[in-house]
């Protein structure tokens, strides 16, 4: 019995989640860059909700569950890619109609520079669901 032999090919499954799960940390490496740059750019002090903790684990975990949600749209779905695509970019889409009428503070700049960071953070989050996900899957990257 060869014990050496790791060649297998992996399952839908098992690459959607790995193809989620890397997509998470590519939004969770976006997310941390654009929250430092855009704190030291604007000097936004409130850290309560959006922080590098809240960043760190919600991103993978949201991230990782939208690569099993693909699965479920791509192997139950007639043209599930595209369907899976087309719903997470409306989901993305209605995300940031609310999050720009989230009232963060009594301060309308801090309100105003809260909504920017949410924003820009649901955005990478969008991006990577909608375009990573699909591509990583199809590929063998993972």
């Amino acid at each position: 019995m060869d014990y050496n032999n790791h060649n297998y090919e992996q399952t839908e499954f098992s690459k959607a989640l790995l193809a989620g799960l890397f997509a998470g940390i590519t939004a969770t490496f976006l997310s941390l860059l654009y929250n430092s740059y855009f704190r030291l750019w604007t000097g936004f002090p409130l850290s309560e909700m959006i922080n590098v903790s809240t960043i760190i684990f919600a991103l993978v975990l949201i991230v990782t569950i939208s690569g099993l949600v693909f699965y479920l749209f791509h192997h139950y779905l007639k043209k599930g890619t595209v369907l899976y695509q087309l719903a997470s970019l409306i989901l993305t889409a209605v995300l940031i109609l609310v999050s720009l009428q989230v009232q963060r503070s009594s301060d309308p700049v801090l309100s105003m520079e809260f909504r920017e960071l949410l924003l820009g953070v649901i955005s990478i989050t969008g991006i990577c669901c909608v375009f990573i996900i699909p591509f990583l899957f199809k590929n063998d990257y993972v």
